[in-house]
């Protein structure tokens, strides 16, 4: 019995180790899943809040082949009076454009939880400056079978995100739901919380109208609502997206982004 110990032991670290495997690859599909490791997409953001009603049309780009030096830039299409306000990441460094000044402000890592155009998504929510799996501990607090919103039987998982100390984030904690089905792995829902032992959200984000884009299946709408502004969202709609690309360097300058 002594002698078989050291046995069991080993294969207890190795299970516990290919589960947080697991949930590192779970919680990487999900979030990666409307962008790949390169893609491009046109879509449509809606914002409501007690003060307007806005609508643009947007392009967004993005290339994290090279993970020391991820790039991502955003480009408003229409309406008229917004067209051409840019938001470019390269790297650590993040970039805002406005064609009305033709200024460049350079975002510190203090405006990523800004407001991005006036929406209630942030910076950092529109080009992925943090990654949950690279930037958060986690924990699996429920794993369940059920049905997808589209009907078909799946593998969901419950999970909460704290944190790394080094981590650029805002957030005390995140309780991430997503599921599986096959090889497809989607995010359903994200409750973003300011203190660790908060019980209320103060945001969530959920994820809609899965369809196939780009020869992917995707959710292809997202919807962020605030506690505290019962009846406002910001919900972003893909029209058209593909992976996978070639994207070229000069994509991601501040010559593209004034463009």
């Amino acid at each position: 019995m002594k002698r078989a110990l050291p046995t069991l032991c080993l294969a207890l670290v190795v299970s516990g180790a290919a589960r947080a495997d697991d949930l590192d690859r779970l919680i990487h599909k999900a979030d990666t899943a409307a962008r790949g490791d390169s893609s491009a997409g046109v879509m449509s953001m809606e914002i409501k809040t007690e003060s307007y009603h806005r609508n643009y049309d947007m392009v967004i780009w993005y290339d994290t082949t090279n993970k020391k030096r991820e790039k991502t830039l955003v480009k408003i299409l229409g309406p008229a009076m917004w067209r051409g306000h840019g938001t470019l990441k390269m790297g650590d460094q993040l970039k805002l454009y406005n064609p009305r000044t033709n200024h460049v402000t350079v975002v510190s890592h203090s405006m990523l939880g800004d407001s991005w155009m006036g929406s209630h998504f942030t910076n950092d929510d529109l080009v992925k400056e943090t990654e949950l799996a690279r930037h958060f501990h986690h924990k699996l607090l429920k794993k369940w079978k059920g049905k997808n919103e589209l009907g078909q039987a799946a593998t969901f998982y419950r999970i909460k995100l704290t944190p790394k100390p080094t981590a650029p984030v805002a957030w005390g904690k995140i309780i991430y739901v997503i599921w599986e089905r096959g090889d497809v792995i989607l995010p359903e829902r994200a409750e973003y919380f300011r203190k660790a032992g908060a019980s209320r959200a103060d945001r969530t984000l959920t994820f809609s109208e899965v369809k196939k884009l780009g020869g992917r299946e995707v959710p292809a709408k997202m919807t962020m609502t605030v506690a505290k502004k019962p009846g406002e969202f910001t919900s972003i709609t893909y029209k058209k997206l593909k992976f996978d690309l070639k994207i070229p360097d000069s994509k991601f300058t501040e010559q593209a982004l004034r463009r």
